[in-house]
């Protein structure tokens, strides 16, 4: 009687018959899981080098199926064994990956309980690999990777990279999500992870199930195939993801690069020809001398640059110009933000007042300079489909909702075509700033219903500033979610939509007001001078940075702000009104 099979090995070769039959498939046949138990589906991808006769010739212990077809790629390959495999337990084995012995048995195991389960074994640089900068650069990566698995107990979704090799999980599991996305020439892996994840099924990491990696790609291959097809990849997952785009470890950093670095990268990446090439040389050199320490060093870090350089290039030619490249991934947000907009009332804080003229001014300004007034659901439909900016987005915020914004900033405004984002509080609407009046502050009268509802039809967005201006971080949690849902309710009901934004009352936040905004907007804004900065694709939504726009301030304040998200001219203000100011003193304490 004929054991039930209990596992279905799928792998795809390509050009690769002497590791193939050598290495890898001598350990598949030596497993300690009953060899009636599991078949093996090779699937020779379009291979030119004999890979099918010679596989024709073997005489394994375990059923072994070749699958010959045109070259179609890894993912294509893959779901070609996914669908004619009999078992419903399928393990995905590379073709120059080198299992332990005990690896099937291990995975067979794992896969005991009634819920479909994604069980990922370790995998390890193979002994014996030959020395290349290749070479030191995996057995690197996979240290640090297999560190952080073991130290997070497996996979943690969606910050990580889905090794599929050695990755086991129910056929019917792979069939219900579609299988390896075939229009991705690398990353299926963590897409297919990516997907599967979503649909809520669990990861088991099972580090006892030891594979090694046989290293036998070339430098040059490793930059340019690899680099090519993971370039273009990242650009498509984010497409596909679009809540993969603030994660993509390649691209969601391309706001954050520092001015002075903006133009060297952007000569490189369109230049005609591929400054990789340049690279091959040095690479070669240092690989010859790679049993020297300082020579491996470098080659690592030639390595590293020229990838960079290749997937950055292949992201840029997918997405089809430079301006288009910036577009969807390179925009950078410079926040300003204002109190009050009007005339100085007797009494109150000096330094929350923007005069009208001096306002009026700086819109001027901006818009000729080219920038475009955006508002907070702007950016949030940036952050998830990377669409739908002006060229120079810049976002005006104004906290506390004074009723002199309605005469003297939003008509301004209006007539420059900008959009805002006004944040009230909203149990004071229609009243005055109480919160200031009780540390005795003069008095300013607030926005109401009314004006914040014909606003928001003109262009304008509201967002929550809590009820009642509180310290947020001094509240119980009970007191919290009355503060921030209760503002968020009370604004949706006044305006009839979903509010998106919230700002931080005075700046303040802990870890847990963040946790309680988080749950309930899109986008918080911070108030924080100690951390200027310009908000890009990789700045968390709800830790969004401004600046403020001082009294004072001048348009090359203006200009500091909007470039740096600060401006260097009004510290050097404040720090020298404070030099002047204790010199006084002194003369004072000396002439007495």
């Amino acid at each position: 009687m004929t054991a039930p099979l209990k596992l279905s090995v799928v792998m795809s070769t390509y050009n690769r018959r002497d590791v193939l039959v050598s290495r890898t498939l001598p350990a598949i046949f030596n497993q300690d899981l009953p060899a009636d138990e599991y078949e093996v589906i090779v699937i020779v991808d379009g291979s030119t080098d004999g890979t099918g006769a010679a596989l024709r010739e073997l005489r394994p212990p375990c059923a072994l199926r070749i699958i010959e077809q045109p070259n179609r790629g890894l993912s294509a390959a893959r779901n070609t064994g996914i669908r004619t495999a009999r078992s419903d337990l399928v393990i995905f084995i590379d073709d120059d990956i080198i299992c332990s012995s005990d690896v099937f048995r291990r995975h067979v195991e794992a896969h005991t309980g009634p819920d479909p389960v994604v069980v990922h074994g370790s995998i390890f640089l193979a002994p014996g690999t030959p020395a290349s900068i290749l070479t030191y650069a995996n057995e690197s990566w996979y240290q640090r990777y297999n560190c952080r698995l073991d130290l997070q107990g497996g996979l943690k979704w969606p910050d990580e990279t889905y090794l599929i090799s050695n990755s086991s999980l129910p056929r019917s599991t792979l069939l219900a999500c579609g299988g390896l996305d075939e229009d991705l020439p690398a990353k299926d892996d963590f897409e297919l992870g990516l997907r599967l994840w979503k649909m809520g099924v669990r990861f088991q990491y099972l580090p006892g199930a030891v594979a090694y990696e046989l290293s036998v790609k070339t430098s040059r291959c490793f930059l340019f195939n690899d680099g090519e097809a993971f370039g273009r990849s990242e650009v498509l997952l984010c497409r596909k993801h679009p809540d993969y785009r603030p994660r993509s470890e390649l691209l969601a950093g391309l706001g954050r690069t520092v001015w002075w670095k903006r133009l060297p990268r952007r000569i490189v990446l369109q230049f005609p020809v591929s400054p990789v090439h340049l690279l091959t040389l040095p690479i070669w050199v240092c690989e010859k001398l790679c049993r020297f320490p300082s020579m491996r060093k470098v080659g690592l870090r030639l390595l590293g640059i020229g990838r960079r350089i290749a997937e950055f290039r292949a992201a840029l030619k997918e997405t089809g110009s430079w301006k288009a490249f910036q577009s969807e991934f390179g925009m950078r947000l410079p926040v300003l933000l204002y109190h009050h907009v009007g005339p100085l009332r007797p009494g109150t804080i000096p330094w929350l007042t923007v005069s009208p003229g001096r306002f009026e001014r700086q819109v001027r300004w901006l818009a000729l300079r080219g920038y475009s007034g955006i508002r907070p659901s702007d950016w949030v439909r940036w952050r998830r489909e990377g669409k739908g900016l002006p060229d120079k987005p810049v976002l005006l915020t104004f906290d506390d909702g004074y009723a002199d914004l309605a005469e003297y900033a939003l008509p301004v405004l209006r007539r420059y075509g900008f959009g805002a984002g006004v944040f009230i509080v909203t149990g004071q609407v229609g009243g005055t700033n109480a919160w200031d009046e009780a540390r005795s502050s003069g008095t300013h009268h607030l926005l109401t219903r009314e004006q914040i509802r014909y606003w928001a039809t003109q262009g304008s967005e509201f967002g929550a500033h809590s009820r009642t201006h509180a310290d947020l971080t001094t509240l119980s949690a009970k007191e919290l979610a009355e503060e921030v849902m209760g503002s968020r309710d009370d604004l949706a009901d006044l305006l009839g939509s979903r509010v998106a934004s919230f700002a931080h009352p005075y700046g303040f936040y802990s870890q847990a007001v963040h946790d309680c905004v988080r749950g309930a907007f899109d986008l918080t804004f911070l108030a924080d001078e100690k951390t200027p900065g310009i908000n890009h694709l990789m700045t968390d939504p709800h830790l969004l940075q401004r600046t403020m726009v001082q009294t004072g301030d001048t348009l090359v304040d203006l200009e500091c702000r909007l470039r740096w998200g600060y401006s260097p001219f009004q510290e050097m203000r404040v720090r020298l009104r404070s030099h002047l100011k204790h010199a006084a003193h002194a003369v004072v304490d000396w002439g007495r």
